[in-house]
């Protein structure tokens, strides 16, 4: 992940900038929140997204999110997962590169609607 956090804008003190002043989540320009006042994210990002979900109700886990990947035209170059014989859960991962933060939002909302999926970072 090269060049998609910044935590100054353009080399300047984040606390002299716009964000002055405000607590962890409060909102910023713009009516968005961040909990990392001070870091913006740039895009395009690349990043490793990891899912944990139930295994027994997620078998087409893959297809899936290939689905939300293509709807949403979201690049993947890889997609694995983990498992481990007698648990409950299991784990898969997808190497996404996200051109906007409205693509990387909406492709969050989309998995996070699937039932079977438990957490999504």
């Amino acid at each position: 992940m090269l060049n998609s956090v910044d935590e100054t804008s353009k080399g300047e003190d984040p606390a002299q900038g716009e964000d002055r002043g405000k607590e962890k989540g409060e909102a910023r320009s713009g009516g968005e929140t961040s909990p990392f006042p001070g870091v913006q994210l740039n895009f395009p990002v690349t990043f490793d997204l990891r899912i944990i979900y139930v295994k027994a109700e997620g078998p087409d886990i893959v297809a899936d999110l290939e689905g939300i990947y293509k709807a949403r035209g979201v690049p993947c170059s890889l997609i694995q997962g983990m498992d481990i014989p007698g648990s409950k859960y299991a784990r898969m991962g997808s190497r996404l590169t996200f051109g906007s933060r409205e693509q990387m939002y909406g492709t969050y909302e989309d998995i996070g609607k699937l039932s079977y999926v438990k957490s999504a970072i």
